[in-house]
């Protein structure tokens, strides 16, 4: 089973316990990788998706993409619906991530602060460039 995890800026001192216990909810990342503006997919790109906790980073998911460039259906602990409802706190309502996105021939990629919503499935389009030889 692969591991789950995440939250919005996560502190140098957050647990994972605590991280799970504020983001009861779930949604769903599909990370779409192509290169040259999109045109081509890029199948076997490693996709990693972490988060840290105690200052150390923890991955919670590590997939390759599939012929069409795309790893999915990953479910990762979101904030609840309420906290987009309140106008305190809607605008921190997302948990943030970190994508990471490795393949041999091209640059890798680091996305921080990647948001991810409770009962939403977020779409991230991810363009490799080619390494220059």
């Amino acid at each position: 089973m692969e591991q789950n995890t995440a939250t919005p800026s996560a502190t140098a001192g957050e647990s994972y316990r605590q991280f799970i216990e504020e983001n009861p909810g779930r949604g769903t990342l599909r990370v779409q990788v192509s290169t040259a503006r999109g045109t081509f997919p890029v199948p076997g790109a490693q996709v990693e998706v972490s988060r840290v906790f105690n200052s150390v980073r923890r991955i919670l998911y590590s997939r390759m993409t599939d012929l069409s460039g795309i790893a999915g259906a990953m479910a990762l602990p979101a904030q609840a619906t309420g906290a987009s409802l309140n106008e305190l706190t809607a605008g921190t309502s997302g948990t943030v991530y970190q994508v990471s996105v490795y393949h041999a021939g091209y640059l890798p990629l680091r996305l921080s602060n990647v948001e991810i919503y409770n009962g939403i499935e977020t779409i991230l389009p991810v363009a490799l460039e080619p390494m220059v030889r």
